[in-house]
């Protein structure tokens, strides 16, 4: 059985989701499957499809090709040549961040973003787990075997692949999937979800573009899944259009909508060819003559690189890093095996913390510090908080705006610190209409670069964004109420 419904659970668990199988058994079309890989075969021979509307998309298809079969056995075909067998439709689910294979005879467990980790009724054979690590290895170009049992790969919808081989699982196969939205989330949905507030996001939109003369070098902090990579992404959208932008990560997540954008990703060792690892990437990109450079999560020699790159005039690196707060941070940065030299560290300008908490049945990710490096003062490192999350108003609030980073940059610009805070004053007000308006990743990025050019433009174009906005619902409405008309 490979389908999965999703049916909401009894009463009282508002939110929660029941994942099971519904009635379709590809052994009851195991000849109809066959019948339709000889017709179809060499056309789909070394694809793998897992973006939802492509799986749909390729299932119509091959459907009015073959117009005899069944539509389930063309489902089963899809699902089990082209996809990732039973956990497809798991992939065409939205609501889920994460699918786990725990081991063979084990059910497959699955992240939902609103009730967290869950139990499915979908069991895989450790057989059936090889066939989609390998599957997914041929995709990556890479090799798993008993001599190399570890993957570390992507699927083709962005999505982040972890497996492993009972060589070194001995519970069997596992398999973990980390999903790629196809919509990145965008800096507003940071401030919808209560992850920042709105002078948090306009604090540091200022400090990722720097007012086009001291753009802030930031490190965001968190443990695993605090949503790092995605507020590193959201912040991202601040970077000026003009500038050449380079981004090292282990696995491709950051996704920007910037045309002057070179995402490298690291290549681990297999057989004889030579590894390329994260620090490699980094001196390399060096010589590119970059603007910015965005590292995806720094854990190792290359902190040291990137620490001498901050040093020698390159502005506005931005990073992630594992750590549960900012003194771990720093001590994790001055320790092996990143051996950052302490008089390094004031090249940083602020650090974002991040944590995950459940809140009753929801998963909340949020900001709870922001601090900014001061300096140093014998063997200490100093720092200003920010902005701190406070418990009680569950909202992250104003410490300290004008601090170090807020006094150099009013002495490059020549602009007065209250000149600075009417600034930030506007970009606030900005965010927050677009908040208000639900502006799309694409929309917010055409604001954002317009705003560079000429503020009152950028004001006049959100207006013109919300009035297509408005038709756009408009029509949808018309065509829903048209519909219903018709039946």
């Amino acid at each position: 059985m490979v389908k999965v419904e999703l049916e909401d659970v009894e009463q009282g668990y508002t939110g929660y989701r029941a994942y099971r199988s519904d009635s379709i058994d590809c052994d009851a079309f195991e000849e109809e499957v066959k019948r339709i890989h000889r017709l179809v075969g060499d056309r789909y021979r070394g694809v793998l499809i897992t973006d939802a509307g492509e799986i749909k998309r390729v299932i119509q298809r091959i459907s009015i090709e073959v117009r005899d079969a069944p539509v389930e056995a063309v489902k089963c075909y899809v699902y089990n040549y082209l996809s990732l067998g039973k956990l497809t439709p798991l992939l065409m689910d939205d609501n889920l961040e994460e699918i786990m294979v725990v081991g063979q005879g084990l059910p497959v467990y699955i992240f939902d973003r609103i009730a967290g980790m869950k139990e499915t009724d979908i069991y895989l054979s450790d057989r059936e787990v090889r066939d989609i690590i390998q599957r997914i290895a041929r995709y990556n170009g890479r090799v798993v075997d008993a001599r190399s049992p570890l993957l570390d790969a992507r699927l083709p919808d962005g999505s982040r692949v972890n497996a492993t081989l009972p060589e070194v699982s001995p519970r069997g196969s596992t398999l973990t999937i980390r999903k790629f939205r196809r919509e990145p989330l965008t800096i507003l949905d940071l401030i919808r979800f209560g992850t920042m507030t709105t002078s948090l996001a306009a604090y540091l939109w200022l400090a990722v573009e720097g007012m086009k003369t001291k753009p802030a070098n930031l490190l965001v902090i968190g443990g695993t899944a605090s949503g790092k990579t995605t507020t590193l992404n959201a912040l991202s959208a601040f970077l000026p259009e003009n500038e050449r932008i380079i981004s090292i990560e282990d696995v491709l997540e950051i996704s920007l909508m910037h045309t002057h954008w070179i995402p490298m990703e690291t290549r681990p060792p297999y057989g004889e060819d030579n590894e390329i690892t994260m620090d490699d990437l980094l001196k390399n990109a060096l010589r590119m003559r970059p603007d910015r450079i965005i590292v995806g999560e720094v854990r190792g020699e290359e902190a040291l690189t990137l620490f001498t790159a901050m040093n020698t005039g390159h502005d506005g690196c931005m990073a992630t890093l594992h750590a549960n707060s900012a003194k771990e941070t720093l001590l994790r940065l001055t320790s092996h095996p990143m051996n950052v030299p302490k008089i390094m560290i004031p090249a940083l300008d602020i650090i974002i913390a991040q944590r995950r908490q459940m809140e009753g049945r929801t998963l909340k990710r949020y900001v709870f510090e922001v601090l900014e490096v001061s300096g140093t003062e014998g063997e200490n490192v100093l720092t200003n908080t920010l902005f701190r999350y406070n418990a009680k108003s569950c909202r992250v609030e104003e410490v300290l705006v004008n601090g170090r980073y807020m006094q150099e940059l009013s002495g490059m610009t020549g602009l007065t610190p209250r000149e600075i805070g009417e600034e930030l004053k506007n970009r606030e007000a900005l965010l927050e209409v677009m908040r208000k308006k639900k502006l799309r990743m694409r929309d917010i990025h055409q604001i954002v670069q317009m705003y560079y050019r000429s503020p009152e433009r950028a004001v006049e174009l959100l207006e013109s964004k919300v009035v297509m906005r408005t038709t756009e619902v408009q029509q949808q409405r018309q065509r829903k109420k048209r519909g219903w008309l018709e039946l």
